[in-house]
């Protein structure tokens, strides 16, 4: 037997069903014995479990945040595609990124933004980690201490004097170039936390068009933004 909600009321004559939210209600009138109740919603659960069934495979748009379900990832837009299954997953098909959820999940929303974050940031962390050892043998530089991705509204990455870089989760939408321009910003400031032109002068050795890759953030940057 199927979880329900039961509800007895002295003004009710009749017995109903509200199939809710992938919830079940029983409306009944106080007099009715539960052994009553329970044997008529044996006769109702072929129904009731169509119903349920329907609501979970039932895909409503407005409740995911991410605009049209499709998202960059890596300058390429990806179609998000919700599904039921035996198991909470997130895998990437022919540009389609099939995010399931398992039964036993009742907060659905919650549970996508939690394997799309995961499954975005893994996938940026890999490409940045990659990237900042290519650069890093060819800057002599050490590999910093701490790599992390973080979600920030006006900067793209930092880095303190600890050699500890954090990277904005909203560059997986980014083109590869950009990305590596911010990649070669923060290894510069392993050597100088400023701005200063003994910086800049590192970042134009290792990476002559960040003025392009700069100007792009400026312009096209708010475009990778999106709000879970």
């Amino acid at each position: 037997m199927f979880d329900y909600q039961l509800k007895k009321s002295k003004r009710r004559k009749t017995v109903a069903i509200k199939v809710h939210d992938q919830s079940v209600t029983v409306y009944a009138p106080h007099y009715v014995a539960q052994k009553q109740i329970d044997s008529w919603l044996l006769e109702k659960q072929p129904w009731i479990e169509a119903q349920l069934k329907k609501q979970l495979n039932a895909v409503d748009t407005k409740q995911y945040p991410l605009i049209h379900n499709k998202i960059k990832i890596f300058s390429d837009w990806v179609k998000l595609s919700f599904l039921e299954s035996s198991l909470s997953d997130i895998q990437e098909h022919n540009n389609v990124l099939l995010v399931t959820h398992s039964t036993r999940v009742k907060n659905y929303n919650g549970k996508y933004e939690s394997l799309i974050k995961q499954y975005l940031e893994e996938k940026l962390a890999a490409y940045i980690e990659m990237r900042i050892n290519y650069y890093c043998k060819i800057m002599k530089e050490e590999l910093p201490q701490k790599l992390s991705i973080a979600i920030y509204k006006r900067r793209w990455g930092s880095c303190n004097s600890r050699r500890e870089l954090t990277f904005n989760l909203h560059l997986i939408g980014a083109p590869h170039a950009v990305i590596d321009y911010v990649i070669v910003h923060e290894l510069a400031h392993l050597q100088y936390l400023n701005h200063s032109k003994d910086f800049w002068a590192r970042v134009e050795a290792f990476f002559p068009d960040h003025k392009i890759a700069s100007d792009w953030l400026k312009t096209q940057g708010t475009s990778l933004q999106w709000v879970f």
